[in-house]
């Protein structure tokens, strides 16, 4: 049945709308008083709600304040731009002096030249390494036994009378040392390091003596073996300086390629006279692992004390092992342990004599290298005679059997009687020899001189018409188990990151050493082979990099690649498809040059490859104009110092500026201390502080740090600010207009009244125990007439200069400070749990949604009963019609006169 459209009754007239309206507007009444009561709840839900971000702003900025360091926020001034200094924690303030010696720089090496830039190249390779010179001094501090040298001055007279003083306060190494005496105009005398003792020539040609002595009272001469010297001769040779001690580092062991320990696995082998064995685990679990010489030897005397003694040589130059068992028959003999290197690492894999074992040298010399560590830290094998026939026709053969280092081949070469002269060749890689007969009766000739290959072996092997032979690179190791990957490439160091590696069977996996929080090489190589793939890592042939061999016998290719945005794998120089079934990451990069090619093509292929040195192109302004490939290393300091061969292509280089590293001397003075680094910056110099050198000067700077209130004072701020922004809102949620008859959404309620006196009291009490200052007020904070917070801060800035401990306590205190007092209040009114406005608003949600839920209700409950009412209309029109229609139906009704009756 169809509803009613009109909304007046077709019979009736009556409105029946309105009167429905009417009769619900009557009945809804409770519903809107309901819903009055909902939305007043509303408001003041949103109310607390916004007093409740605001009074948290308060609590965030009060907890702030507990922050000790605010407090000691330290402003920083220097005498000079040549240094910079900035906090990076609490610095103690006062005046520090430092002297900025010298700024890191890059290597830079030009070529010799060329007459045009469109000369063609042959085919050929140029090769560049970073580090590896086989010629590098050693550091002073490792020299006598580990105690170093008192840097101070000396005097130098040479044979003609002449004398020098020679200035080694600012000297690291024995590099230093040599350049400082070698660079003096005043006396003409040559220093050089042989072995382990530095050397004076005399090249004057006058007739007294040759002479060193102290200056000012020092031991600079006595530390550097000079002292004494007085002689009428033209050479004077120094005191040893070198040898291993117990407080040397393992880490500097092999030309500073360590020893590679192996964790939780047997590292040494022992075989005893008596038949016995020992399998030794030097870094076993439990135990930290050994860093110091001394500390090995120890492990090794504790680890069979009746059978087994260890010490270091006599000589300072080797570790000594002596079996302790009685003889029966066996071999005293050690071995490497299944996958260790540390029996060769130690020199300890020599034949013994009786109980003894002697090992071989582990320390080079002043400024030399290891002929173990070179051919990548395989050694160059035994060597044997060399055969050297001079220019003139004069052959010696010298016996290079008992030699352990280059220093030791120079030497022998230059002892034999024969008209050459061994030296550290240009590129630094390797030997060079000079003939220097002047005549030209023979080719220079360099031979082995029995079937050691020894020649062959030292780069040497020769037949030319030429006074000089520049031998090959001996392939120094540069890269162990040991180096840590911030020092890889070169001082360049490792992102660490992810790397993806993907075997030949086509298993992958990811690699994220950072979660490994890896240090070392030694760390990669293990994890990548801790990855259960047919892929094992290792210290590459030539001992620059990481190998990686494919072992899975598929028939993919092994594939590593840097994950995402990352460059890990390509800082490894691993990023790649294998050639064969290798990936070999070296560090040495050979350029291939091909038939035609120009210098400008040669600049190009090496910025292609994107190995962190930047090539060009530099032509001279005057004279003969000549073209040069100039070279600059992408890496400062010492670290990034250049190895160039470009023998292939007929150039030489030669050094513009040396890779060096800062120097900053902290004080003044003798005995003050002297610091480098690769990158001009010096962290934590002193405690808190970071220095930065500028500018080169031998003037001391004087850095200022004095206490500074503005991190502070900019804290208490924010506080004050946030508490006027809660004041201002709780002033208008609380506003009372007695002419209009208003009042605000939270006049008079207990949560707004709660914050009001609570904060109030606060900021106006008295703190009594936390020291000297008892109130906010004697710090520049106080309330105004109308409830706010003003801060003074030239006050606040008077109260902290006069004593910032004071200010710091008043704050920070644990327990009865200001801020931990705030942050408790705060806490009781604002916090998560059982809070005065958190409950309130909690209650809120609760009421609004009883509410709602009971509007709801209501709601249907009305539109039900207007559905009843119209339908009630509805039917009252259908009543009365119908009546309408009987009476209608009555009132045409006619009487019928019964049969038969007539009517007159």
């Amino acid at each position: 049945m169809g509803r009613i459209q009109s909304s007046v009754g077709l019979v009736t007239g009556i409105e029946i709308e309105d009167t429905v309206n009417q009769l619900m507007a009557l009945a809804a009444q409770p519903r809107d008083r309901l819903s009055s009561r909902q939305k007043s709840a509303q408001a003041t839900q949103a109310a607390i709600s916004d007093l409740t971000a605001l009074t948290l702003g308060v609590q965030l900025a009060a907890r702030r304040l507990k922050t000790t360091s605010l407090f000691s926020s330290r402003s920083i001034t220097s005498t000079s731009t040549s240094l910079t200094a900035a906090a990076n924690g609490e610095v103690a303030p006062g005046q520090y002096q430092f002297t900025p010696l010298r700024q890191a720089q890059a290597a830079h090496q030009i070529s010799s030249g060329i007459a045009s830039l469109d000369q063609e190249f042959a085919a050929g390779t140029l090769s560049i390494r970073q580090g590896g010179q086989v010629d590098r001094g050693a550091a002073l501090a490792d020299l006598n036994g580990g105690e170093g040298v008192s840097r101070g001055k000396i005097r130098i007279a040479d044979r003609a009378g002449n004398t020098a003083v020679i200035d080694l306060r600012y000297s690291l190494t024995i590099d230093d040392v040599l350049a400082a005496i070698n660079e003096s105009d005043e006396i003409d005398v040559t220093a050089s390091a042989i072995g382990d003792r530095l050397v004076l020539t005399d090249e004057s040609g006058g007739a007294g003596n040759l002479r060193v002595q102290e200056v000012s009272g020092g031991t600079t001469a006595a530390d550097l073996g000079l002292a004494g010297i007085n002689v009428a001769a033209d050479s004077a040779n120094g005191q040893t300086l070198t040898g291993l001690f117990s407080g040397q580092s393992l880490a500097s062991l092999n030309d500073g390629n360590g020893v590679s320990l192996l964790a939780e696995l047997p590292d040494l082998e022992f075989s005893f006279r008596d038949g016995t064995t020992l399998s030794l685990d030097l870094n076993p679990t439990g135990q930290s692992e050994p860093q110091t010489l001394g500390e090995l030897v120890s492990r090794l005397n504790a680890a069979a004390p009746t059978r087994l003694a260890a010490a270091i040589s006599s000589d300072g130059l080797r570790l000594e092992l002596t079996d302790l068992t009685a003889n029966t028959g066996g071999t005293f003999a050690v071995t490497n342990s299944l996958g260790s290197r540390v029996a060769t690492e130690l020199g300890l894999t020599t034949t013994a004599i009786g109980d003894s074992i002697s090992g071989r040298r582990l320390a080079a010399g002043l400024k030399t290298t290891l002929l173990s560590t070179l051919g990548g830290g395989n050694g160059l094998g035994t060597l044997g005679n060399l055969q050297i026939t001079d220019r003139s026709g004069t052959s010696a053969t010298i016996d290079l059997a008992a030699a352990a280092t280059l220093d030791d081949v120079i030497a022998a070469i230059n002892q034999a009687a024969v008209g050459v002269r061994a030296e550290y060749n240009a590129a630094r890689s390797g030997i060079a020899l000079v003939d220097t007969t002047g005549q030209s009766t023979s080719n220079l000739i360099v031979a082995s001189g029995d079937g050691t290959n020894t020649a062959t072996k030292l780069g040497l092997e020769a037949n030319v018409a030429a006074d000089e032979v520049q031998g090959t690179a001996l392939g120094r190791q540069t890269v162990s188990r040991s180096t840590l990957l911030a020092d890889y490439n070169g001082g360049a160091g490792i992102s660490l990151g992810s790397l993806r590696i993907t075997d030949s069977q086509g298993q992958t996996r990811t690699l994220n050493l950072a979660a490994l929080e890896s240090e070392t090489v030694g760390d990669v190589i293990d994890a990548i082979n801790g990855l259960a793939t047919g892929v094992e890592a290792s210290i590459n042939a030539t001992g620059d990099g990481i190998l990686l061999t494919d072992t899975a016998g598929g028939s993919g290719q092994l594939q590593v690649a840097n994950v995402g945005s990352g460059r890990t794998a390509g800082d490894l120089h691993l990023a790649g498809t294998a050639t064969g079934t290798t990936i070999d990451g070296t560090t040495n990069f050979a350029i291939e040059i091909e038939a035609g090619d120009t210098l400008a093509d040669i600049a190009d292929k090496i910025n292609d490859l994107d190995i962190g040195i930047a090539a060009s192109i530099f032509s001279e302004s005057s004279g003969s104009l000549r073209h040069h490939l100039s070279l600059v290393s992408g890496v400062a300091g010492a670290a990034g110092e250049l190895q160039i061969d470009g023998s292939d292509l007929g150039l030489s280089f030669s050094s513009l500026t040396q890779g060096q590293d800062a120097l900053l001397q902290l004080g003044s003075g003798l005995g003050s201390a002297l610091l480098s680094s690769p990158t001009s910056s010096f962290s934590g110099v002193v405690p808190g502080l970071d220095v930065t050198v500028s500018g080169n000067s031998t003037d001391p700077v004087t850095v200022g740090v004095a206490a500074s209130s503005t991190t502070a004072a900019n804290a208490i701020q924010t506080f004050v600010d946030q508490y006027n922004k809660l004041r201002d809102k709780l002033d208008t949620y609380t506003a009372f207009d007695a002419t209009a008859g208003t009042k605000g959404t939270l006049f008079g309620t207990y949560e707004a009244l709660r914050i009001d006196n609570d904060l109030a009291s606060l900021l106006s009490g008295r703190f009594t125990s936390v020291g000297d200052i008892r109130s906010l007020g004697e710090l520049g904070l106080s309330l105004t007439e109308d409830g706010h917070l003003s801060f003074d801060k030239a006050k606040f800035q008077t109260r902290y200069d006069a004593d910032p401990d004071a200010v710091t306590t008043f704050f920070t205190d644990e327990t009865s400070g200001f801020a931990a007092k705030a942050d408790a209040l705060l806490e009781r009114l604002v916090g998560r749990d059982n809070s005065v406005l958190i409950n309130r608003s909690e209650a809120l949600g609760r009421q609004v949604e009883d509410l709602g839920n009971r509007l709801t209700a209501f709601n249907a409950r009305l539109d039900r009963q207007r559905e009843r009412l119209l339908n009630q209309f509805y039917n009252l029109e259908l009543v009365i019609s119908k009546l309408q229609n009987n009476l209608t139906a009555l009132d045409n009704l006619q009487t019928i006169a019964p049969l038969g009756s007539t009517t007159g």
